[in-house]
């Protein structure tokens, strides 16, 4: 729809200014814009040029059963391939050059990085799972995992900056690598964007509880 006129909203269905809209579905603008050119969801523009988003049709992007959107069995066996490639990424790319990294013992080094290859993979797995129950609890491991990586983090005489850099180093290489995987399979627009959404999301939260962590001592071993 576009010109001046539009249907008349209501308050549960109002019509939405591009930066709430952009907003809601997990997209820029112009991805907006472009889905709104095409026919892919409902809008017009005012007597200002200003776009409007009809909520109910930008939720409709987003609202189509988890396994069809995410083709679930395959995203969740591929979480490995997508982990793997990550790390392969992240030594070509100086992970290992980093300052924080001469400070670390090899064991150290390598702990770390197994945790985190294993709270990505858990996010990973946490996008692809259908069921609620089955994402609560990957996500609160996942979220297990970054309070352990910030409380070792400190442990370790790391700064909350390094801890959180030598985190965030594996998010964009795991979005990409969702991203590759549900292009190769043809996905839609709409359940990328929702993919993406949710992994960054959960990532959040996880980053959340590695700052809580950090400073916290661990209980003793053995």
């Amino acid at each position: 729809m576009t010109g001046d006129a539009a249907k008349p909203s209501s308050p549960d269905d109002p019509w939405l200014p591009i930066g709430a809209a952009a907003r809601l579905v997990g997209v820029g603008p112009d991805t907006l814009r472009r889905w709104a050119d095409g026919g892919k969801v409902q809008s017009y523009q005012t007597a200002g040029g200003h776009r409007r988003f009809l909520r109910s049709s930008l939720e409709a992007m987003t609202s189509t059963p988890r396994r069809t959107r995410y083709a679930t069995g395959q995203l969740a066996d591929a979480s490995t391939t997508i982990i793997g490639d990550v790390h392969r990424r992240m030594q070509r790319t100086g992970y290992a050059g980093m300052p924080w990294q001469s400070r670390l013992g090899a064991e150290q080094r390598e702990d770390f990085r197994r945790w985190g290859q294993r709270t990505f993979n858990l996010v990973i797995e946490y996008v692809a799972a259908a069921k609620r129950s089955e994402r609560d609890l990957l996500l609160e491991e996942a979220e297990k995992m970054g309070a352990l990586y910030g409380t070792e983090a400190s442990a370790a005489g790391l700064t909350l900056a390094e801890a959180i850099e030598a985190f965030l180093f594996y998010r964009s290489p795991v979005i990409e690598g969702i991203l590759a995987h549900l292009r190769r399979r043809a996905a839609e627009v709409a359940q990328v964007t929702a993919a993406v959404r949710e992994a960054n999301a959960a990532i959040d939260q996880v980053l959340t509880a590695l700052v809580n962590s950090y400073g916290v001592r661990s209980p003793p071993k053995g």
